[in-house]
């Protein structure tokens, strides 16, 4: 029998899934209320950027698919994202504002294919903004504190685009134009009711009373646009190719170009500091998301890794800057966010797409690894922090295997490099691999299964001829073979505890009926039996008690500090299941799967008392599997999500809402 820990074939041949766009983060990011955390996977290139950010971090923009078009979006803090909701009548929808409250601005199309201007409220509530020409396309662009909304409707026929200015009881007014214009468009609006635009082919500031006031242009530009206002009354903007700044008196500023060379730029967003936000060329026809200090000095944010052009579009009063990057060769731009200069982070990484995801373990402090498809198809080993940013652990060529990480962030695995050689390989915890020494006479194949927190790494190694040994490493690297059972070959040290006890197999040469077995810290081995009449048994993962947890024949088992073995129960109608992880608590992770052939898998809790507990799927998902669990209760594995994917996820250990009781056997 073997039991593939990575399960995306599995999930590519047997799901046929339908249903409803549900983007990873759609759950919350942290905390006991969320009964399943989604931690995304790669990135697709489905296009998305962002549009807005408040001083609490919370983002709003788009991201686009060939299904559904562009869907208007929300990111928490922490960069997990959820889809914004409209009635079914409504779809492609844009997020263009946010305010300090959570109130987002932005549009959507209703039945009639007429885009209409909308407002979702903090709680996910949408409400469609009026606009004086039911038949004339419209959109909301900016909101305030006070719930005041700023933005572009179409009236007359042939129709013509007006700045338009709701109040917060939702009751619409058209903003003037400037004489001798006949159009105009409003972009942002402060706290105070000031309102930025453009009306004709100039900048213009909208005062609360209603009162338009041109705004100049350079010397030898005929046309500019203003885009962003601060409370201040600043206002930044364009004004032909030149990046500039609006004082409050309406004194005009231009800004400098990140490479006097390529001049051409935009300034696109202003905070309360008088830090601003925008692009500036950088040669090639490519720009640069950049920032202008209050003073007007430059500087460059650059790119997500691999990309040639990005773009910032907000920034808050912490300097947080959130818009887009991209390699423009190829098609998508991917949501981004700077807290620095080339400090960027991908906002994109759970958007929908053909993206796959599995986590294999977790450590106490919420930092997970396992194994992601990149956008090409290709498997990575891969890290999740606490928050789901995740980090490929193999950027280059190579494509090794994250098999066990301890509580400092150390990870071992294995590193299939050339000819079929696997070499056992530890991650430091600045990304660093090194490979593993192997023991004298072994040096053919080497894997490592576990570390423990004294860094302590346990596995296998193999001569040309020979069965592979359990093998054990020392803090230093130092190898050492571990005994086996009389009469036995070979065997695999599989995970190792805190107190230095481990667990793995042992057999004879080219049998597949291997035996259970637990080295002590001394070296001596015991054999640990599997239930009567079962001829295949492999332990999987032991706490820091000395329980251990696997599987024997198709029953999860586990295994007390004495030996003893107990089967642990499943639901009704169960084929086979599977214990994965057990917390210093005992408590088990695990899975099941019905007895109907193709039907899905389901996730599993064992509470320490044996009672069994369904964990959640993705919202519109089916089929779930729990791969490891720390020492704090934490579960992780995969879920798909209803939309044809398989993510990462994390299930709390505090939290019980959402999980389903089942009846056992």
């Amino acid at each position: 029998m073997v039991r593939g820990k990575f399960l995306l074939c599995r999930f590519f041949s047997v799901l046929l899934l339908g249903g409803a766009i549900a983007a990873g983060g759609a759950q919350e990011a942290a905390g006991a209320s969320a009964p399943i955390v989604d931690l995304g996977a790669f990135p697709v290139d489905s296009d998305s950027r962002v549009a807005a950010i408040n001083d609490d971090g919370t983002m709003a923009g788009v991201y686009s698919t060939p299904a559904k078009g562009s869907i208007a979006a929300r990111w928490n803090p922490d960069g997990a994202v959820a889809p914004l909701a409209v009635p079914s009548t409504h779809r492609m929808t844009e997020a263009r504002a946010i305010n300090a409250k959570g109130f987002i601005a932005g549009s959507a199309y209703d039945d009639m294919s007429i885009r209409r201007p909308v407002l979702w409220r903090p709680d996910g509530s949408f409400t469609e903004l009026s606009s004086p020409d039911r038949y004339e396309h419209s959109e909301a662009t900016a909101v305030n504190t006070a719930g005041v909304v700023a933005g572009t409707v179409s009236i007359g026929s042939p129709p013509v685009e007006r700045a338009a200015r709701w109040d917060a009881k939702g009751v619409m007014t058209l903003l003037p134009l400037a004489p001798g214009d006949t159009k105009s468009a409003a972009a942002a609006i402060n706290d105070a009711g000031v309102i930025a635009g453009t009306s004709g082919e100039q900048p213009v500031r909208w005062n609360p009373d209603g009162t338009v006031v041109r705004l100049p242009l350079l010397p030898g530009d005929d046309r500019g646009s203003a885009q962003g206002v601060n409370n201040a009354g600043v206002v930044v903007g364009g004004s032909g190719a030149h990046p500039v700044r609006w004082a409050a008196n309406g004194t005009a500023t231009a800004l400098p170009f990140l490479r006097p060379e390529n001049p051409g730029g935009d300034a696109r967003a202003i905070n309360d500091s008088g830090v601003v936000t925008g692009i500036s060329s950088v040669g090639g026809g490519h720009h640069s998301a950049v920032v202008w200090d209050a003073r007007g000095a430059i500087t460059g944010l650059g790119t997500l890794p691999g990309h040639d052009q990005s773009a910032g579009a907000a920034i808050n009063s912490r300097g947080v800057v959130a818009g887009e990057s991209e390699q423009t060769s190829v098609r998508g731009r991917h949501a981004a966010r700077w807290t620095a200069p080339d400090k960027a982070t991908d906002l994109s990484r759970s958007f929908p797409g053909g993206d796959r995801a599995e986590a294999f373990a977790i450590n106490v402090h919420g930092q997970a690894i396992g194994q992601s498809l990149t956008p090409d198809g290709v498997i990575h080993p891969v890290t999740w922090t606490q928050g789901g940013v995740l980090t490929d652990l193999s950027p280059g060529s190579n494509r090794p295997e994250a098999n066990a990480i301890n509580a400092h962030g150390v990870i071992v695995g294995t590193d299939n490099q050339k000819l079929n050689k696997d070499r056992a390989i530890r991650w430091e915890r600045d990304g660093t691999i090194t490979a593993l020494k192997e023991p004298e006479y072994h040096t053919y194949r080497s894997r490592a299964y576990g570390i423990n927190d004294s860094g302590v790494i346990v596995g296998s190694a193999s001569s040309r001829r020979g069965s592979a040994q359990p093998t054990r490493w020392a803090p230093d690297g130092t190898p050492s073979l571990l005994p086996l059972l009389p009469g036995d070959a070979g065997g695999a040290a599989k995970a190792i505890n805190n107190r230095g006890v481990i667990i793995g197999s042992s057999g004879i040469r080219n049998e597949t009926n291997e035996h259970v077995v637990r080295w002590d810290p001394d070296g001596t081995i015991t054999e640990l039996t599997g239930l009567p009449g079962e001829k295949y048994t492999h332990a999987v993962a032991l706490n820091d008690r000395g329980d251990v947890v696997g599987y024997s024949g198709d029953h999860p088992v586990r295994w007390s500090p004495d030996g003893r073995i107990t089967e642990l129960a499943l639901p009704e109608g169960t084929s086979r299941g599977e214990a994965s992880g057990i917390s210093d608590t005992g408590v088990v992770s695990g899975w099941y799967q019905f007895g109907v052939a193709g039907a899905p898998g389901r996730a599993l809790r064992w509470a320490a008392d044996g009672k069994v507990t369904v964990l959640p799927s993705l919202p519109g998902g089916q089929e779930t599997k729990a791969d490891g669990i720390n020492a704090l209760g934490e579960i992780v594995g995969s879920s798909d999500n209803g939309a044809g994917q398989v993510h990462a996820v994390r299930w709390p250990a505090t939290s019980e809402a959402g999980i389903r009781p089942v009846l056992s056997r």
